[in-house]
């Protein structure tokens, strides 16, 4: 009997690439998302043999390995993956950047090449995700030190970067960078004058609310920092605070210290209600699997028990479609007591998305190969634009 679909939230779906091409595994890359397709930028992997069939005619990896010099482009409705074109404009700082989808241009800030700390980043580039066309922003002003491990927030034509590491030093200051005139300025330098200052940390990751910015975990190369006292800075105030969260109901705790972790942050347009959720990640001893969710209105945490990640992962990455739903992509990956890294995509919806959504889901579902139709056959057939819009062949 053929099984039903059956609309589930919160549970981990895999996604089968398919196609000609597909991404090696990889760390420390990032993702981004749309309405339509997931990207991702640069990563590592140490593990590349040289006499890999795929990568031995590849003369941009014979200079960037272990670095991935790559942006690639995943359909979400296809499951095909592409990688642009435009390599030869990307920086050699392909390691744990911090990255922002904007429209179709995603922003690359910072990052490191290997070994990690040598050679770091303080240059925004921009790339259209259409062509892959990728070029360097002019900066001036008082520019951040070069790091990796950076968090990024946007809010009012302006580019926060929070914390980041040399490789030797940690900071948790605050620079923004002014979009409309391409100057930097110093928000705040962390000095000790406040007991409300944050630790130094990379690997971290960021809440905003349009008011205070979250600092969520993260660590140094020896230590991972926890969520019962968050660090926030009020944007109106320039300061910092420290936040005091509520535990789990049922449990009455909160997530475990972490760095490498995924976050993704969601606003429910029925409730009003913003929740951030944070998944995997590692202490220095233990690679989690968990899902965590923290409201941001009331600070308060619950532990998603049914949401659990198909395996204990860290140095991931993870975005969310406007719709709600969380895509997560590589990282390192511990089963039965082997690490190794993965390229593998999975999928879990944060939130009950509209029905139309839940039957475009289920129509793919009973007709795989709708995704190889025409655009034309499919709005003959019925199928709304909207949806139409999503596939392939709009990704050119």
């Amino acid at each position: 009997m053929y099984n039903m679909y059956k609309f589930k939230p919160f549970v981990f779906t895999e996604h089968t690439a398919n196609g000609p091409e597909c991404p090696k595994a990889r760390s420390g890359h990032r993702i981004a998302c749309d309405y339509r397709s997931l990207y991702s930028y640069g990563g590592f992997n140490p593990c590349i043999s040289d006499a890999d069939p795929d990568m031995r005619d590849d003369h941009t990896w014979e200079r960037s390995k272990p670095l991935f010099k790559e942006l690639w482009r995943f359909n979400l409705v296809s499951e095909r993956w592409k990688r642009l074109p435009g390599r030869e404009n990307m920086p050699n700082e392909l390691a744990s950047n911090a990255v922002m989808l904007r429209g179709n241009t995603l922003m690359i800030y910072g990052g490191t090449g290997v070994p990690f700390g040598e050679t770091c980043s303080n240059q925004l580039y921009i790339c259209n995700v259409n062509d892959g066309t990728m070029k360097i922003v002019p900066a001036t002003g008082e520019l951040p030190e070069p790091q990796y491990g950076q968090a990024l927030v946007y809010h009012s034509s302006y580019l926060y970067t929070v914390g980041g590491t040399t490789g030797y030093e940690y900071t948790c200051d605050i620079h923004r960078f002014d979009l409309k005139n391409g100057v930097w300025e110093m928000v705040y330098v962390c000095s000790g004058k406040d007991e409300s200052e944050p630790h130094g940390r990379y690997r971290h990751e960021l809440a905003f609310d349009g008011k205070m910015i979250y600092v969520l975990g993260g660590g140094t190369s020896s230590e991972s920092y926890g969520f019962l006292k968050i660090p926030a800075f009020d944007l109106e105030t320039n300061s910092w605070r420290t936040l005091n969260t509520q535990g789990d109901n049922d449990i009455t705790a909160v997530p475990e210290p972490r760095r490498c972790h995924g976050s993704v942050q969601y606003t429910d347009e029925r409730s009003g209600v913003t929740s951030v959720f944070i998944s995997g990640g590692y202490n220095g001893d233990w690679v989690f699997s968990d899902v965590w969710r923290l409201d941001l209105s009331t600070l308060q945490w619950t532990c998603l028990r049914e949401c659990i990640l198909p395996y204990p992962v860290y140095f991931h990455s993870a975005a969310l479609i406007p719709e709600g739903r969380m895509y997560i992509f590589g990282g390192i990956v511990k089963v039965n007591s082997k690490v190794e890294r993965t390229n593998a995509v999975y999928s879990a919806w944060l939130t009950i998305p509209k029905l139309s959504e839940i039957c475009w889901q289920a129509l793919n579902y009973y007709y795989p190969k709708l995704k190889d139709y025409s655009p034309d056959k499919l709005l003959d057939i019925g199928i709304p634009l909207k949806f139409v819009q999503r596939l392939d062949f709009y990704d050119q």
